[in-house]
């Protein structure tokens, strides 16, 4: 790994292209590189959220979490590198369930926001859900090309179930810190800009 980072500026991208982990050079507006480049994004937010957290589950939580999204990242990058596993999936579950496990049930909508750390891991979750889409627009576009060798088949990863339990996850983290920050969750109420009924 040393090697690999030991050039960090290498001008190779100066046309717009870039290279997967497989040594493939593709435009940086391809499926794949818009695909990595979301899953980063969302690798920061959560770094942003562990920085800030209130929570040692929480931060204990989203460090392996980043760790797992570099492996997906692998898994997009370098073709037959099936990283994310069952086993990632149980581990999700698993802290869904011991992070949820202290918190009222809900009855309505929260909004999104409270203490910033709870704020920032809303954002978290919302760019999941945009990471969970893009790569399913990846996995579809290679399902379409039958002729072509694929980066990334559902035969061989769980990313998109890993990206779907992830979104849940940092749901229930939003609230956890706004319960250690003692900030209550702010329920959606239906019509509340407009009072009672009248028009603005």
């Amino acid at each position: 790994m040393g090697h690999r980072l030991s050039q960090i500026v290498t001008r190779t991208g100066d046309q717009g292209q870039t290279s997967l982990g497989s040594g493939t050079r593709v435009d940086k507006d391809s499926l794949p590189i818009q695909t990595l480049g979301v899953i980063d994004e969302l690798n920061s937010w959560i770094g942003v959220v562990v920085a800030l957290s209130a929570s040692q589950p929480v931060k204990d939580t989203l460090t392996f979490v980043q760790h797992d999204l570099f492996d997906l990242g692998a898994q997009i990058s370098v073709p037959g590198t099936p990283l994310l596993s069952h086993a990632h999936l149980s581990r999700l579950d698993s802290s869904f369930e011991n992070l949820n496990s202290g918190l009222g049930m809900l009855k309505e909508f929260i909004l999104p926001g409270g203490t910033p750390s709870a704020a920032f891991t809303h954002v978290a979750r919302t760019v999941c859900r945009r990471a969970e889409r893009q790569l399913f627009s990846l996995i579809e576009t290679e399902a379409a090309n039958m002729g072509n060798v694929k980066t990334f088949s559902t035969k061989e990863n769980f990313g998109l179930s890993y990206l779907n339990r992830l979104s849940d996850l940092l749901f229930v983290a939003s609230r956890v810190e706004n319960r250690e920050g003692g900030h209550v969750d702010v329920l959606w109420q239906r019509g509340k800009s407009l009072g009672s009924g009248g028009a603005i």
